[in-house]
């Protein structure tokens, strides 16, 4: 379901909650009137409950009260749609509501691995995934703890949930961005860390991506990059994810020499390329500065940078920072 589509689902849904239009629609046999289908009977919040807050943490608060636990978790497509609407209040709920109906959740299946591994996979599909509606890395960590310090969890199983723990806490703003290797469009094998220079752009750009190639043409074209990449303030790092084909290597000889062009197909592992093509500023430190920029947000960072310089050329060179915020 379209995210748009869920965010009105969801409004519409505890809207009718207030005027019992479910429980209405149940005892009503005409079904253009109905509510879409739930695998069981959902809470409604009560009519003292006025703002939207309010009324959407009363319903993931009690979510799963009148759920058959043992045949909604047999069920995988029922499992799936419920476990999609819970998550889909998450954004409305407050802290503390969230929290706790998560807590309740896990916590009824302490001593059940498999339904914890159930669990964790379906957060992963609804908050973490590339599929997933919207990301949220605190509430997807709240899903896995349980079953992290589970000691019947089987430890490869463990280690494909910490592998994306890390790979999450090195993607994000003022952390280090993880060091990788890579192997260039020459053939030779360098490392990110290797890269010297006050600011670091790090273009993580598919070969199949098709409007990539519209972005490197305008970062080439414009005249701040190219100043500040040639005095050696701005290194542009181009890193295809993806197995590189000849094709590819062909088309990277056009760019500067002055770009560090390569290929790392694991990378994914290390840094957050979960949406394609991903671009991060770096410091010279390799701290990320900003991160999921597009081509415009970029080019003003750059004509930021240079302006400054210009104005300023033996201060200091961190203007840059304070655009240091996800996009």
């Amino acid at each position: 379901m379209p995210i748009m589509r869920r965010i009105l689902y969801t409004l519409v849904f505890i809207a009718a909650t207030a005027a019992g239009y479910i429980s209405a629609a149940a005892e009503n046999n005409d079904n253009s009137h109905r509510m879409p289908a739930t695998p069981f009977e959902y809470p409604q919040a009560p009519d003292t409950l006025n703002s939207l807050e309010a009324r959407t943490s009363y319903v993931m608060t009690h979510f799963w009260d009148k759920a058959d636990m043992k045949k909604i978790m047999a069920d995988t497509a029922k499992f799936h749609k419920a476990f999609s609407d819970f998550v889909g209040f998450i954004p409305y709920a407050s802290k503390d509501s969230v929290r706790s109906s998560i807590s309740s959740l896990t916590g009824r299946y302490a001593n059940d691995p498999k339904a914890l591994s159930l669990i964790a996979s379906e957060a992963e599909r609804t908050l973490f995934g590339p599929q997933a509606e919207f990301w949220s890395e605190d509430c997807y960590l709240m899903f896995l703890r349980p079953l992290l310090s589970h000691k019947k969890i089987k430890p490869a199983e463990k280690e494909k949930y910490l592998t994306q723990i890390r790979m999450l806490n090195s993607s994000q703003p003022g952390s280090n961005m993880s060091a990788f290797d890579y192997t260039t469009r020459h053939g030779a094998k360098h490392a990110l860390y290797d890269n010297k220079a006050e600011y670091v752009v790090v273009m993580f750009q598919p070969e199949s991506c098709s409007d990539c190639s519209m972005s490197r043409l305008r970062l080439n074209a414009d005249a701040a990059t190219t100043r500040l990449v040639k005095n050696g303030t701005v290194k542009i790092v181009l890193i295809n994810p993806e197995e590189p084909t000849a094709g590819w290597r062909k088309d990277m000889e056009g760019y500067p020499y002055e770009w560090e062009i390569g290929s790392a197909p694991n990378v994914g592992d290390l840094v957050d390329i979960r949406v394609l093509p991903a671009t991060y500023l770096l410091d010279k430190d390799f701290h990320i500065i900003a991160k999921r920029l597009d081509i415009n947000q970029l080019i003003g960072l750059m004509a930021t940078i240079n302006h400054n310089q210009v104005l300023n050329p033996d201060g200091d060179r961190t203007d840059a920072k304070g655009a240091g915020a996800e996009q």
